[in-house]
């Protein structure tokens, strides 16, 4: 097999690959890259995505945790309810009651 290539083959491959000034045309100029982003840009852009994601899920994180507290308080109430009413029907004597009242997560203080 021969490896030379011939001058017309050159030619022929030339001819059916080559870019014309028609298909340069529909390429980007100058002028166009000038209004693509550049590196800077998308690295600005993705470090404002960044903290804007960080921004929102700190503001649910501090939500979910006001809502967590908001329930606890809750139940927090309807427990004291709970000693209260054993307190009264004596099932609980005074130092028991003030015992679980003590208890976390919302304290009562008795002096």
């Amino acid at each position: 097999m021969d490896n030379n290539t011939t001058t017309n083959e050159i030619m022929e491959f030339l001819q059916e690959n080559m870019v014309t000034k028609e298909d340069a045309k529909a390429f980007a100029t100058k002028e166009d890259l000038k209004s693509f982003a550049t590196k800077e840009d998308l690295n600005t852009a993705l470090a404002k995505q960044k903290s804007d994601i960080i921004d929102s899920v700190d503001k649910k994180l501090g939500e979910l945790g006001g809502n967590l507290i908001s329930l606890t308080r809750k139940e927090d109430k309807k427990v004291v309810n709970l000693i209260s009413m054993l307190k009264s029907k004596s099932n609980l004597n005074k130092e028991e009651a003030q015992k679980l009242l003590e208890m976390e997560p919302f304290p009562q203080i008795f002096n």
